[in-house]
């Protein structure tokens, strides 16, 4: 039996069940199950696959209630509903809706012990899309955990940005700082340590760690000026905006102490990477 047969066998079962007798049709009794929820599940996928979102969720879902510890269609589930939440207009209600849905599936592959990475990428990018801060620290800290690397641990200290730990930031970075020397997210390291610094009134110490930083983004820049386009224009990017960000803090700290002389090279500098133009 194919799988777009078995699809539309249960589709015909579901719309028969929901229709139920009427005066002019007897009652009949209830039609018996024609496949396992491998099948169902087999089905809901191949619709997945061809984006036919509305039926595939109705085959998953019904795999999933048949067996709730089954990894595959939670997984199938879970993607689906963050595709979808993708393709709705940015802060609608139906974006809303998909992210918390596909969050919920996410969560429960979590609880069954699948946690891969990308698992715990989804669910920080959900939490922020859904402004949910402190859902945020706790799967970055998890992520950050089973997978000691460069960007779980610049998610980390992005989360504890957000919640406004900024001493938890300012140990995380410049831990980070010290281990991934070489890593594409020294620069955002430097960038939010300077913040945090902001943060807590340490001005002086923040326009130190600043500076650090856009040295440290000018030579990465001069690096990677060599080097051609994939990867290595990430992270001229990455070095680039964070350059820019680090400028524009420095900015702020010069005007609100009136070093005219400091705020008018930065403004050079901002005007040679081309912002404001």
């Amino acid at each position: 039996m194919s799988r777009r047969t078995v699809a539309g066998m249960l589709l015909a079962l579901a719309f028969i069940a929901g229709c139920g007798p009427t005066a002019e049709t007897p009652r009949r009794e209830p039609v018996p199950a024609l496949v396992s929820r491998e099948e169902i599940y087999r089905a809901g996928h191949q619709m997945y696959l061809e984006s036919q979102y509305d039926s595939a969720v109705v085959l998953l879902r019904r795999a999933y209630k048949m067996d709730t510890s089954a990894v595959e269609p939670i997984k199938d589930l879970a993607q689906l509903h963050y595709e979808w939440a993708m393709r709705a207009p940015e802060k609608s209600r139906e974006r809303t809706q998909r992210l918390r849905a596909a969050r919920t599936y996410f969560v429960r592959l979590d609880v069954l012990g699948d946690r891969t990475s990308d698992i715990y990428e989804r669910l920080c990018e959900i939490s922020m899309s859904l402004n949910d801060d402190r859902s945020f620290v706790r799967y970055a800290r998890k992520s950050a955990e089973l997978y000691p690397y460069d960007r779980q641990y610049f998610n980390l200290a992005r989360a504890y940005f957000e919640v406004e730990d900024y001493q938890s930031v300012i140990k995380s970075t410049k831990e980070s700082i010290d281990r991934f020397k070489g890593s594409p997210y020294v620069t955002s390291y430097y960038r939010l340590l300077g913040r945090a610094y902001m943060k807590i009134g340490r001005d002086q110490t923040a326009e130190k760690t600043l500076a650090a930083g856009v040295n440290e983004a000018d030579a990465r820049l001069a690096a990677l000026r060599t080097q051609g386009a994939g990867e290595a224009a990430d992270r001229r990017r990455r070095a680039h905006d964070d350059k820019i960000n680090m400028l524009l803090a420095l900015k702020q700290l010069h005007t609100t102490y009136r070093a005219d002389d400091k705020r008018e090279r930065v403004e050079q500098q901002l005007k040679e990477e081309g912002y404001g133009k």
